[in-house]
C-alpha cells in the first residue's frame, strides 16, 4: 500500500519551510514548494500567496493536493511597523485564498502560525495568555 502524499508547501524556500519540505520529501512525499523567490528546482514554483491567480494556477496545474501546509508569511515587529501593507496582504489576504482553496478543492490544510502573536509579552507563558492579552490584529484573524 503505498501512503506517499501530494503536498504543498507555502513559503516552501523560508527556513522552517525548506526543512519542512526536505523531511517530506525524505519519507516520500511528493512535495511542491511554492513561495517568491526565482529558482530552477522543478519541486519549486515562484508564487505569491497574496496574488489569487498565481495560487489557482498552482492548485490546478499542479495539484490536487492530499496536504498544504501554509507557512507563507510576513512576521517580525520591524517588518509590520515599516511594511504593515505587505504583512497585511501576505498573512491575511494571502491565507483567505489558501482558505478558499481548500474550501473548493478539500484538502487538509495545516496552518503555521507565530511566536509574533505574542506580542511583547514578557511573563511566563500559559495558556491564558492568549486569551488575557490582545494580540496583533492580523495574527488574531489567522489563528
Amino acid at each position: 500500500m503505498n501512503n506517499n502524499k501530494s503536498i504543498l508547501v507555502t513559503g516552501g524556500a523560508g527556513n522552517i519551510g525548506t526543512n519542512l519540505c526536505n523531511e517530506l520529501r525524505a519519507r516520500g512525499h511528493r512535495v511542491i514548494a511554492a513561495d517568491l523567490y526565482n529558482t530552477e528546482r522543478e519541486d519549486y514554483i515562484r508564487a505569491d500567496v497574496r496574488n489569487y491567480r498565481q495560487l489557482q494556477y498552482v492548485f490546478e496545474e499542479l495539484g490536487p493536493f492530499d496536504f498544504v501546509y501554509h507557512l507563507a508569511a510576513e512576521y517580525g515587529r520591524w517588518n509590520g511597523e515599516a511594511y504593515y501593507e505587505n504583512l497585511w496582504q501576505t498573512n491575511n489576504v494571502g491565507t483567505k485564498h489558501v482558505l478558499r482553496f481548500q474550501e473548493k478543492m478539500g484538502f487538509k490544510l495545516i496552518f503555521f502560525s507565530s511566536c509574533e502573536v505574542y506580542g511583547d509579552y514578557t511573563g511566563f507563558m500559559t495558556e491564558n495568555v492568549m486569551v488575557d492579552n490582545k494580540i496583533s490584529d492580523t495574527y488574531q484573524m489567522n489563528d
